[in-house]
Order: structure tokens, then sequence, then C-alpha cells
């Protein structure tokens, strides 16, 4: 009758100990990254009574006769499944996708901690929520660099640091220069020669034409007047007549293109044409800037001719492709400096354009301030990446400031990584110099990866830190020490505390994990445990009422 009993004291007791885990459990339902725990039943010892009998060849075999003697608890565990995230919007509270852990300390111990909620003091110490224990992590230095270290510290954020200012070193250019920029100069006829009202050509005879209201006889003279490209006075004369310069309106082109005013066959010339309507076009050979004009008159040698010829309009305005654009760079004070860079298209060289660089409007130039390396070519490859950035380091001395000299970056070559020449409008050139004035630290991030970038008030951003995360081979092995944090044990493994870099654990800035108790589920193993505690108590009443008759044989 005493092992009933005993068997029900052990399920009340432990019943009673399964109650305590679900209230635990239940009262930290809104507690920030709780995980709750379970309790797992085992058997206790039993009372052998008969061992198990083999089977012979005369008779089966027999199992053992054995009596329980009530149950244990086997084990408390505490889960650790992903929580829910509450979005806070505070970037000071953090929370982790992953198995891992954040690592605080208190100077002597290093625990760890599901729960995001951190502060900041006034020293600027990144705290775990009640200021006992210090966030840990690893801190970068003044460039932004992470510390290379086998061990982590508390975390700060230094606000009200100053960012000294940094003289730049580099400007890069990341642009188009439209290879069609420049344009020749152009003028148009103002009526097409025609006969019979058809557009003449180069073989129609000049009498042929309707423009002729009374023929040419040999002596007549058409003046040809303007200017070439470098504005020097052009003026010529076509004689007509077959022992002439020639009866037709070839001839008379031939006469123009063939005079060396307009020096057409040179580079730097002009030629004319007859177009398809009959129109005369009179077009420089080369593109760019240009004050080539032409007119035409007739002179009657005879008192018994007449022509109509036409006068001429520019057209298309010759002119040559420019592009420029600025940048302000700083000097060791952090002062701005603009420098402004100048494009022009180099029309005798084809995929070429020069360039020039203005600093400060003019304010710094090359006797005073030493201005050097303010000159150069940029070449390109016929399929618009870049063959070679020549000229430069820009240098030059600003007051009261060290000499600065500034690389001047125009891409890779043979890449489209920097500025390239497309036949497309032009775009920005300046995209990126890398230095800038004093600033103070105003703000900070957390990234995925817990680095920790803070943001100046120059606008430059720089790496402070990063939030370290710790992962157990067995985090459920863990103790809890109490203010939601825990202490490694023997059975949990050695903490591998790392810097995040993949997925394994991603941090969100702005979350809460929140607690992984399901009400739901808590409540009915209340009602399990209640039952449970009830049974056993039902079974020492009623043990007990057997051995109340047992006391009873007496009488």
């Amino acid at each position: 009758m005493m092992p009933s009993l005993f068997s029900a004291v052990s399920g009340l007791t432990n019943h009673q100990t399964r109650m305590d885990v679900i209230g635990d459990n239940i009262a930290n339902v809104n507690t920030i990254g709780f995980k709750g725990s379970r309790v797992s039943f085992a058997t206790g010892f039993s009372q052998l009574l008969e061992a198990a009998n083999g089977p012979s060849e005369s008779s089966g075999g027999k199992n053992g006769i054995e009596v329980g003697l009530g149950m244990r608890i086997s084990s408390i565990d505490r889960v650790f499944e992903q929580g829910n995230f509450e979005n806070t919007g505070n970037r000071t509270d953090l929370a982790i996708s992953g198995d891992g852990l954040f690592v605080v300390g208190n100077g002597d111990q290093q625990y760890f901690t599901r729960s995001g909620n951190f502060q900041i003091d006034a020293d600027g110490s990144l705290l775990a929520a009640g200021g006992s224990y210090h966030v840990l992590g690893r801190l970068a230095d003044k460039n932004g660099v992470l510390i290379s270290s086998s061990s982590v510290e508390p975390l700060t954020l230094p606000f009200g640091e100053k960012d000294p200012a940094r003289a730049t070193t580099e400007i890069q250019y990341f642009c188009n220069l439209n290879a069609n920029a420049s344009t020749a100069r152009v003028h148009t006829a103002s009526i097409a020669f025609t006969s019979d009202s058809n557009p003449a050509t180069t073989a129609t005879a000049i009498n042929d034409l309707d423009q002729v209201t009374a023929d040419l006889d040999d002596g007549d003279v058409i003046t040809i007047s303007g200017t070439d490209r470098e504005g020097a006075a052009v003026d010529f004369t076509f004689t007509y007549g077959a022992s002439n310069d020639g009866t037709t309106l070839g001839d008379l082109i031939s006469r123009i293109n063939s005079d060396s005013g307009y020096h057409s066959g040179s580079e730097d010339g002009a030629t004319i044409s007859l177009d398809a309507s009959g129109k005369f076009l009179l077009r420089d050979n080369l593109s760019g800037t240009s004050q080539t004009t032409i007119s035409m008159t007739f002179e009657d040698q005879s008192a018994a001719s007449a022509m109509l010829l036409p006068t001429f309009a520019n057209t298309e305005a010759g002119t040559t492709g420019t592009h420029s654009t600025s940048i302000n760079v700083y000097d060791s004070r952090g002062d701005k400096h603009k420098v402004e860079i100048n494009f022009t298209q180099d029309v005798t060289e084809a995929n070429k354009w020069d360039w020039e660089i203005v600093a400060d409007d003019g304010a710094i130039d090359d006797i005073n301030d030493r201005l050097m390396g303010n000159h150069g070519s940029v070449r390109f490859n016929t399929d618009g990446s870049l063959l070679a950035f020549e000229g430069g380091p820009l240098t030059f001395s600003p007051g009261e400031a060290q000499g600065m000299v500034i690389n001047l970056n125009g891409g890779t070559v043979g890449t489209f990584d920097g500025i390239t020449q497309f036949a497309s409008d032009s775009t920005t050139i300046a995209l990126n110099q890398d230095g800038h004035g004093m600033g103070v630290l105003q703000d900070f991030a957390v990234d995925s990866t817990g680095k920790i970038t803070g943001s100046y008030s120059n606008g430059i951003s720089r790496t402070l830190g990063q939030i370290a995360l710790a992962r157990f081979a067995n985090p459920s092995g863990l103790q809890l020490s109490g203010e939601n944090i825990y202490s490694a044990t023997v059975n949990s493994g050695d903490a591998m505390i790392g810097l995040e870099t993949g997925n394994v654990n991603q941090i969100y800035s702005g979350y809460l994990e929140l607690s992984t108790v399901d009400l739901a589920e808590q409540f009915t193993d209340m009602i399990i445990a209640q039952r449970g505690f009830q049974a056993s108590a039902r079974v020492i009443t009623t043990a007990d009422a057997l051995l109340n008759e047992v006391t009873q044989l007496k009488r």
C-alpha cells in the first residue's frame, strides 16, 4: 500500500513543479526576448516482483512483474525558438533573426541575451536595458576600419566627436562626352537652280537654267566673295565661256572649289556642292567654330545677258563641342575650393577632347598659387571606351593651408567606368571627391550585420563599430541569470563570438523580439497539470481509505 502513496506524492510534487514552470511562462508573456520553458517527465524506480522467464521446450516465456514507484522530472528545457518581431521605430531597439545572442558584460564576466531593448548613457555607451551591462562588440579605428581582435569590448558611440577635415586627394569623373557635339558650318542657297522646272545637275549648261533670262556671252563674270573659316576675305571670279572657266554648273562648282580662297582641298577649308533639289551648299570640311560666308553677284560684260543668282543663309552654325562641370574640393583646413573642368572637343583629331581646369573661378592662378597640372586631354577608343586620360595631377597652394595634390581619375582604360564618348548628350562629369570639411557625429544606424555607422554633420558616414553575436552548440543549456540574461554552462558549450557576415543571423534595427510564450498552449498545459495533480491527490485519499480499512480489521 505504501508504494502507491509514494508514487502519488511524486505525482503531486512534480506536477506542482510543472505548474511553477507554467506560471513563470505566463508571467513572462510580455517579457522582451523571453524564451519559454517546458517540463519533461520520466518514470521513477520500479519494484521487481518477479523476473522475466524465457520460453522453453515445454512452456512459453513469461514477462517480468514489476510495480512502478512513481515519476520524476526528466528535464526542464528552455525552448529557443524564433519569436515574433514588434516594430518600435527606436534605432537602439534590436532584434535577432536566427539563433544568435547579444553579448553583454559588466567588466568581470560575459553574459548573453535576446533582449535588444538597448539604451545609450551620457557617455555614449550602448547598454542593455537597466544600464547594468555594456553591449559588447568590436570598435573601428579613425578611418572606419574594424579593429581585428580576438576579444570584444564595450561599444561606445562618441557623440560630439569631431571628424577632422580631410584634404581632397582625388576627383573621380563619370560621364559621357557627346561624340557629335561639334558641327560643321553650312550655308544654303536661297533658290534652287532648275532647267525646264527640273532640278539642275552639275552637267546642266548655265544657259539652260530657268534662272538665266538672257544667255550669257563669253566673258560674262560671276563674282564670288565672302570670308574663310578664320574670317579672312575671299574674292574671286568665274568667267563664262568654253575658252574661259566653263559653261556648266559643274564648271562653276569646280572654279569655286579650286580657288585658294576657300582652300577646299585642305582640312580646314570649305567645299561647295549641288544638292538633289538644285541648291548650292557651302560646307566647312571641319567641324567647329567658323566664320565662313559666301555671296555671288553677276556682271554682264555685253549688256545683253541676265542671270538670277541666289543669296546664302547660314543654315547650320559651326560649333565646337564643349562641356563643363564643377565640384568643391577641400584643403587641409576644410575650406572649399571650386574646381571647374572644361572639356573642348578637338575637331582636328578624332576621338579626342582637350580639358582645362579653373580653380575658384580663376582666383587661384598659375602665378600666385602655382596652379599646375590643369591642362590635358582625354582620348577614346572607337567603341567609346577610355583610351587615355592625359594631364594632372592638379596642384595648387591655397592660402594658409597645405599645398594640394589632386589626382584626376577619368576611369579605367578600356572600360566604361569613367568618361566615355558616345553619340548621346553629354552628362554630368564630376562624380566624387574624397575630401571633406570638419564635422561632428550626429546620428548612427545599425545594419543587418550589426555594423554601426555614424553620420557626421559634414555628410561623411563612417563605421564606428560592430555588435558581436554569440552562438552556442546547445543554447538550451544556458543558465538564466536574471534580468533577461544568460550565462554559459558546461553543457551549453563555449560561446562562439564573431562578427556576422552571412545570413546565419541578421539584426533588425527598430524592432524587438517578443516573448515566445503561447498563452493558449500554456493554459492547455495548465489544465493537464491540474488534472494530473488532482488524480495524484485522489490516489492518496483512496490509499488512505484502504489503510483505514486495514486498521479496522482488529475490531
